[in-house]
């Protein structure tokens, strides 16, 4: 059984995965209440595939007077889809996008082939068949010359848990210069 953790220290909003925010206070009483279970059902260990059954169907129960694809733009929905996904990568059923999806998808997008993009790219296409499918990754010199053919550069973001501890510890100093 693998637990995960999920952040609640904050009761005013949620965080997902790509680092979109979603205010709790717009839910009712009981899409709170709701969060709340599925939370605790994931801290618990709950196996993925049951804790996915359990909150769409509660949802699908809270909110039956509105067709499916209203339930699904609702913010509740985003919220318990993004703690099940949490639960999916952590017990392994799957993964974390990372650069190796955007580059597939810029590619798609930019080039005819994979074929056309490795050559333009100077890259081995064999080789760029492993890593975007995830057998293999691109050095750093690679994918800076990779990000370029297809227009862009390589550059580290400050992640949101990043930006966070930042802050905090800016505040802590803060207040230890001035207390």
């Amino acid at each position: 059984m693998t637990r995960t953790a999920i952040d609640t220290r904050s009761r005013e909003r949620h965080e997902d995965l790509a680092g979109g925010q979603w205010d709790l206070s717009s839910l009712s009483a009981k899409e709170r209440r709701l969060v709340q279970s599925v939370v605790a059902r994931a801290k618990k260990g709950t196996a993925w595939p049951e804790l996915s059954s359990y909150w769409r169907r509660a949802l699908i129960e809270l909110h039956r007077h509105l067709s499916g694809s209203e339930v699904v733009r609702l913010p509740v929905y985003s919220i318990c889809q993004d703690i099940a996904s949490r639960v999916g990568i952590a017990q392994g059923y799957f993964r974390q996008r990372d650069y190796r999806d955007d580059l597939s998808d810029l590619i798609a997008k930019a080039h005819a082939s994979r074929y056309q993009f490795a050559k333009e790219a100077g890259l081995d296409q064999a080789f760029l068949s492993r890593v975007l499918n995830k057998r293999a990754h691109l050095s750093v010199d690679k994918l800076d010359k990779a990000a370029g053919t297809l227009g862009y550069r390589v550059a580290l973001i400050r992640s949101g848990e990043a930006r966070r501890r930042r802050a905090r510890a800016l505040k802590e100093t803060a207040v230890a210069a001035h207390g």
